[in-house]
């Protein structure tokens, strides 16, 4: 018996260390059980399958040494597992109270399992039910929410800043980013950082903000369901909306592309009297367009609206297009590439426009637009990356793979593929293949989607030569050595932690 509690010390030992993953897993996904759940069931369902067979025979077979010889192969085969299981952190654990608390309940339930003759394997299934203690915990966190929202909210009903909100599946943070850059010519602006998109998000910023003085705060406005948006909207509000497209995105919690134009509408309705800016190009929003009766802009690059864009072409990695707005036609010019980014910048000159900046003035800091990090940023070393790694849609990948057309010499393309597409993943990738073959030579990332993104491109007489695979981003760096100076990479989204 003394071994097996000798065992049952040394698995808590080592599951002590496993604590910070399984939570930083829990906090990529939102500190949503059923999310975080969802994924251990699908990306690393066996080895947990593994876990309940050993309660399982460790509880109905008593014998010691039986118990013994379990406990040891349970032991190395959680040690190979974890080593998995520990990736690069691109997006690092953030230790919050939250955190803490979860650490701490952990670590004193994991010592309890000690002295129990199945210990080791108790101590595995704590492991990965570890966020589930967080719904005792709920009850004080929605109150420490729900004073931070409402300190928020008082913040900005006492400031006399219009808020601007933007939302889409696709294009929010690079549209913030340049109405910004429009807005700054005439008044005092400020944005949220990054990606902040959600209700304890956006109170962060607001109340760590000095927003006394500002005339616009610009607020994205995420969604993963119905209710989301028109939520955001009615503890922040919205003088004035952007709505940059509908596209499948976060079809496992939204289920269906109808459910997503729902979520996304919902501004334009809560903007009952104050004006909305739409993309004409997406059908989804053109129908929200059509569908509103006052106080709207639409934009387009393929067709005649209040704003649009002509003869549109990329100069020497720059992009170069005409701007029609009433009578006039202007020549613009942005380092910023691709048709997409047309489309952005279009939807930001029409707010900007409609709030009184002087078109010339758009036009200038339309030239010095700073790239947003990993969405299409051009990074020049001996080969010309194009880094469109931080999320993708098919629409986005279809204009990214776009622009890496039109550049000269060869093509790489290295991508993990689309995730979080639900029951159409395996559609969608494949559509993403088919979209790959305008690359010379492709990079597969990981295992979540490498049938789809393989068949879709084999479909299209790609050759299966030029065709490789690797296990991480950082691997596929070994293939980075075919291209020669002056070729081009597009990285074409990545995967979070979670997904390594």
């Amino acid at each position: 018996m003394i071994i097996i509690y000798i065992l049952n010390f040394i698995t808590v030992l080592f599951n002590s260390i496993y604590i910070e993953k399984y939570l930083h897993i829990y906090q990529l996904r939102d500190y949503n059980f059923n999310r975080y759940l969802r994924y251990f069931l699908k990306i690393r369902g066996i080895y947990h399958v593994f876990c309940v067979i050993s309660l399982i025979f460790s509880v109905i077979f008593k014998n010691l040494i039986f118990l013994s010889i379990v406990d040891i192969v349970f032991l190395i085969v959680s040690i190979i597992y974890h080593r998995r299981l520990i990736g690069s952190k691109k997006t690092p654990l953030k230790h919050t109270p939250k955190i803490k608390r979860l650490y701490v309940i952990s670590i004193l339930l994991l010592l309890l399992t000690t002295p129990l003759y199945f210990g080791a394997t108790l101590s595995h299934m704590i492991l990965l039910l570890l966020p589930m203690l967080s719904n005792l915990l709920n009850i004080y966190d929605k109150i420490k929410n729900k004073n931070y929202i409402k300190s928020a909210q008082l913040k900005l009903r006492l400031n006399k800043a219009k808020i601007i909100a933007i939302t889409g599946s696709n294009g929010k943070t690079s549209v913030k980013n340049i109405l910004y850059e429009f807005l700054r010519t005439k008044y005092k602006v400020l944005m949220t950082p990054k990606s902040f998109n959600t209700p304890l998000g956006i109170s962060k910023f607001i109340n760590e903000s000095l927003i006394a003085d500002f005339d616009y705060v610009i607020l994205e406005y995420g969604a993963r369901k119905i209710h989301d948006i028109s939520k955001l909207c009615k503890l922040f509000g919205a003088d004035y909306g952007i709505i940059t497209l509908v596209a499948p995105q976060h079809l496992s919690t939204f289920k269906n592309i109808e459910n997503i134009y729902n979520a996304k509408s919902e501004l334009s309705k809560y903007l009952c009297h104050d004006i909305c800016v739409f993309n004409l190009d997406n059908i989804y929003t053109y129908r929200m367009y059509q569908e509103r009766t006052n106080k709207k802009l639409g934009i387009s690059i393929f067709s005649k609206s209040d704003i649009y864009a002509s003869e549109i072409k990329i100069v020497d990695y720059n992009t170069e297009f005409f701007m029609h707005f009433k009578d006039s036609k202007i020549k613009f010019r942005t380092r910023l590439l691709g048709r997409h980014n047309v489309t952005n910048i279009l939807l930001a000159s029409a707010l900007a426009i409609h709030l009184g900046v002087d078109m010339s003035d758009i036009k200038k800091a339309c030239e010095t637009l700073p790239f947003v990090p990993h969405r299409l940023e051009l990074i020049k070393t001996d080969i010309n990356i194009l880094d469109d790694s931080y999320n993708c849609s098919l629409l986005s990948a279809e204009e990214s793979i776009s622009v890496l057309s039109s550049l000269s010499n060869k093509k790489m393309i290295v991508t993990p593929g689309i995730i979080e597409a639900g029951k159409y993943e395996y559609e969608i990738n494949y559509k993403l293949g088919r979209l790959c073959h305008a690359s010379d030579i492709v990079v597969i990332i990981g295992r979540q989607n490498k049938d789809a993104i393989r068949d879709g491109l084999l479909s299209t007489g790609f050759p299966i030569q030029n065709l490789f695979y690797a296990d991480t981003l950082a691997l596929a760096s070994k293939y980075y050595s075919m291209l020669n100076k002056g070729d081009n990479l597009l990285l074409l989204n990545d995967l979070p932690d979670d997904y390594q």
